[in-house]
């Protein structure tokens, strides 16, 4: 009988797995400062005006947030607060959400996307709203369809987010309360597009959030305005925009549920993302073919236990079943479910 629960268990965990998908970008290349564009499918945007100035850079130096499953990983993309500063410069740089089996979250109607990225904002940049992140709805020109603004106060140490749906008018977007001292530091942004079945769609944000709660316990600003949705047919994308706000961007991650998106577990079982043959046990301690830090959960979803390891980390835990997330050095994220004795 406990057999059978097992494999009933590993079943559902298996399918779910299968169902569940999140694209990542960690920028996980060489340090070299070179150009973000031609560098994993990021391109310019065709549109007039938006295709101007240069290339955001990739540099090192990951960002951290805490209990955010993509703090610490690969590199971040830089913006230039002098790029942009006028209409004559400013510039758009996209990418495509695709996954791994070549999903690009078609239809959007009746589904939530949830993207996450940290965010640093430089103290260089302009003291008016700027947007500087949006999705983006077409190919072929710019057609923002979600758009995340920073201002700075006059003495460039006070910070204020907003969101809206496709304005940039004063009035219509919705402003954050004022994050005291919040230049030149790290903050985790997530983004909400609810595309609405029959009904205008609604895109949201969450800044900063508290990981130990739940999203339904979370602070989230809604925006007001309304303008057309997504097309059905118009594969997602997310854009970067240099328009005189300085920033460094890593860890993004898109999907269509908080939990796998923030946490890397699934909203219902809670389980981890992927399997890996990677990740071995002898004992009570736990084995890696490289270093990084890790996460071990019980068959129920719950955190029992996190830690850095060089490739070997002893543990303290009960006999039994455990779930494993790994995340290397370079940014390799490899899971499996293991036994500890």
């Amino acid at each position: 009988m406990k057999k059978l629960l097992l494999l009933g268990i590993v079943c559902v965990v298996a399918m779910s797995l299968c169902a569940q998908k999140v694209f990542v970008e960690n920028f996980n290349i060489p340090t070299n400062n070179g150009n973000l564009e031609g560098y994993n499918f990021w391109y310019v945007c065709v549109k007039a005006g938006d295709n101007l100035g240069v290339s955001p850079k990739i540099a090192e130096g990951a960002l951290f947030y805490n209990n955010y499953i993509g703090t610490n990983i690969g590199n971040v993309a830089v913006g230039d607060s002098a790029i942009g500063l006028t209409s004559a410069n400013q510039r758009i740089s996209t990418r495509a959400v695709v996954f791994e089996n070549g999903d690009t979250l078609r239809p959007i109607e009746g589904q939530k996307i949830y993207c996450a990225f940290l965010v640093n904002i430089s103290q260089h940049s302009v003291r008016s709203y700027r947007d500087f992140f949006t999705f983006e709805g077409s190919k072929t020109s710019s057609s923002t369809r979600g758009r995340l603004f920073a201002k700075l106060n006059t003495a460039g140490t006070d910070l204020n987010f907003a969101i809206s749906k496709n304005s940039s008018t004063t009035g219509v977007y919705v402003e954050s309360p004022v994050i005291s001292g919040g230049v030149g530091l790290n903050h985790l942004i997530v983004m909400c597009y609810d595309g609405k079945a029959g009904a205008d769609d609604v895109i949201t944000v969450y800044i900063d959030p508290d990981l130990s709660k739940p999203e339904a316990q979370q602070t989230v600003l809604t925006a007001t305005d309304v303008a057309t949705d997504y097309s059905v047919t118009i594969p997602f994308r997310i854009n970067i925009r240099q328009r005189g706000t300085g920033f460094q961007i890593g860890g993004i991650r898109v999907g269509t549920s908080w939990n796998s998106v923030l946490l890397g577990i699934q909203s219902g079982v809670k389980q981890i993302e992927r399997n890996s043959t990677d990740i071995t046990t002898t004992g009570n301690t736990i084995f890696t073919t490289e270093s990084g830090s890790l996460k071990v959960y019980n068959l129920a979803g719950k955190e029992v236990l996190s830690s850095k390891t060089d490739g070997k980390l002893i543990t303290a835990l009960s006999k039994g079943l455990y779930l494993v997330r790994f995340v290397g050095i370079e940014g390799n994220v490899k899971s499996a479910k293991v036994e500890l004795n």
